[in-house]
């Protein structure tokens, strides 16, 4: 047997000790022997994905949705580059992928061999931890292959981060590998409990009751109950607001769930500034918080994650806390007496809030055709159990515009914030859900994902809402784009392409919504429906950011 047997046997026998099933494949021949090897035994959930790219952000959506380690598997050369954005984005986004490449034989890179690039420590900018296996024969060698396989695994999987294991192959590269005949050892890692001691708790909690004016923000989460239990436990009882957004999947009656429909009405109004900040989880959307807290910095700025990047996105933190906010908040919370407390500033936020509200329904009822009506509409109908994914630029940002619901869970590649994977996290993420999963997405994050839908067997449990305002709509809404001669040509990129065809290309139905009456008739039909749905939604004639502007004028008065 070759050594590339052995080292495939010692690979796939410790991804099956270790639980790890997932594996998506892009096809090539330097990875001959893995695509063997994993095919050797009935254990693993195999799907392969031509186009690398997608194939990277299909395994994003399993790991996102499972939270557990997905193997991505890719021949060598130009095509492990193509894997770098799904890998950047779940790093940020904290998802394990575990990134095989299969590459030539060491000796011979930078020597014109075919299919050959440098390939060790590739990603190095966006990796956890990057893996280069021995080619040896010796039995030295193949434990160092047992011992390096262990820690690629474990690091995903307790960091949460992607790794990469280069696996360097010399020909023949198609030769059966035969069941194992070698035991492989799987290392266990067990952690300590990392928590705050007496004396931690004890600053923290002196810290805590020195301002009236607190806040709590919490950026991009897993859905998690627990935690989001203890926060409303937390906000009930002292005087504390609490911010939260569409992708932290935390809901409270009293929370703030549409911190710009509420910035709107308070910005830079002295009341309204908190003087210490806590903020949980991952990337905060919202533009406009992150503008007036860097302008107008609180006193206090504690961070926490469970992470060594001490993450300082108002440029005030003061205080990092590497935890889970799971652990910290269940370590804190029971240290605050139960005293009566007068609720001063949160209830201010709350009534600023409860204003915009009442503003942002009056609008709804004479909102012309638009991204924004579109947007409206279809928040109307999801009142059951979905997984919700959103496109990044113009989507993502009109859907922070309405409340939360809590029979809704968010997500969006908000870790590097591309267009580029959008459809293809969605897919994956509808693999391995039980429930509908919607992708709520704008034409050209929708085109440029294309091949998210070369598939043989696309979920019939996805819905594609895609709003097509014929370009990137985001550029006439930003700041500088829409002020330049260059808008239309190279920033908008205006198109008159439909997808009707590329619905039709991949035998997907398609569905034409070019008005509010057709959007409520259409929406219904395909939420209901048990097949993959393409429902195209044309706003391109709309005034999209002149109505917009009337929108938070109108949230305003």
């Amino acid at each position: 047997m070759t050594s590339a047997s052995f080292r495939v046997q010692i690979l796939t026998q410790l991804l099956e000790d270790h639980g790890i099933s997932q594996i998506v494949f892009s096809p090539g021949s330097r990875n001959a022997p893995l695509v063997i090897g994993f095919n050797s035994t009935d254990y693993f959930q195999k799907k392969v994905i031509v186009d690398e790219r997608s194939a990277g952000f299909y395994a994003l959506g399993i790991g996102q949705q499972t939270q557990h380690p997905v193997v991505v598997c890719s021949t060598s050369g130009s095509a492990t580059l193509n894997y770098a954005p799904a890998i950047a984005e779940a790093y940020y986004q904290k998802i394990p992928l575990i990134v095989l490449t299969a590459d030539r034989p060491p000796e011979w890179i930078d020597h014109g061999e075919g299919q050959s690039i440098r390939q060790q420590n590739i990603y190095a900018n966006y990796i956890e931890k990057s893996y280069q296996l021995p080619m040896l024969d010796h039995p030295d060698a193949l434990w160092q292959t047992g011992v390096i396989i262990n820690e690629a695994i474990q690091t995903a999987r307790i960091k949460s981060k992607p790794v990469h294991i280069n696996f360097p192959f010399r020909e023949p590269l198609y030769k059966t590998v035969p069941q194992p005949t070698k035991s492989v050892r799987k290392i266990d890692y067990i952690l300590p409990n990392k928590t705050l001691d007496h004396n931690q708790l004890e600053d923290l909690l002196i810290n805590w009751k020195k301002f009236n004016k607190k806040m709590i923000i919490c950026g991009s989460l897993f859905p998690n109950n627990s935690l989001n239990d203890l926060l409303n436990s937390l906000e009930n009882a002292q005087d504390v607001c609490v911010l939260t957004e569409s992708t932290s999947n935390i809901y409270g009656d009293n929370f703030i769930s549409c911190i710009d429909r509420t910035l709107e009405r308070i910005y830079g109004k002295p009341e309204f500034l908190p003087e210490l900040v806590i903020t949980i989880g991952n990337s905060i959307i919202s533009k406009k918080l992150k503008t007036l807290l860097r302008e107008y910095n609180p006193v206090q700025h504690w961070h926490i994650e469970n992470t060594n990047r001490a993450q300082d996105v108002f440029s005030s933190l003061t205080t990092f806390i590497p935890a889970e906010p799971i652990e910290f908040f269940t370590s804190f919370t029971p240290q605050l007496h139960n005293e009566i407390i007068e609720k001063k500033f949160s209830l201010l936020w709350l009534n600023e809030s409860k204003k915009a509200l009442k503003n942002h329904i009056e609008f709804y009822n004479q909102c012309p055709w638009s991204d924004l009506k579109a947007h409206y509409t279809i928040q109307e109908y999801l009142i059951d159990n979905y997984n919700i994914q959103m496109g990044n630029s113009t989507s993502v940002r009109y859907i922070q515009l309405f409340d939360t619901k809590r029979n809704l869970r968010y997500f969006g590649n908000r870790g590097v914030s591309g267009i580029e994977g959008s459809t293809s996290t969605a897919i994956g993420s509808a693999s391995v859900s039980e429930l509908k999963n919607i992708l709520i997405t704008g034409d050209l994050s929708f085109i440029y994902d294309r091949n998210g839908l070369w598939l043989s067997n696309i979920p019939q449990n996805l819905k594609l809402f895609v709003i097509n305002n014929q370009g990137g709509g985001i550029f006439k809404i930003i700041p500088g784009p829409n002020k330049t001669p260059y808008l239309n040509e190279y920033f908008e990129t205006k198109h008159e392409l439909s997808l009707k065809n590329i619905a039709a290309t991949h035998h997907l139905n398609y569905h034409c919504v070019e008005n509010e009456k057709q959007a409520n008739k259409i929406i219904p039909e395909v939420l209901k429906s048990n097949e993959t749905e393409i429902v195209e939604f044309f706003t391109g004639e709309a005034e999209n950011e002149t109505i917009l502007y009337d929108y938070f004028r109108t949230i305003k008065n």
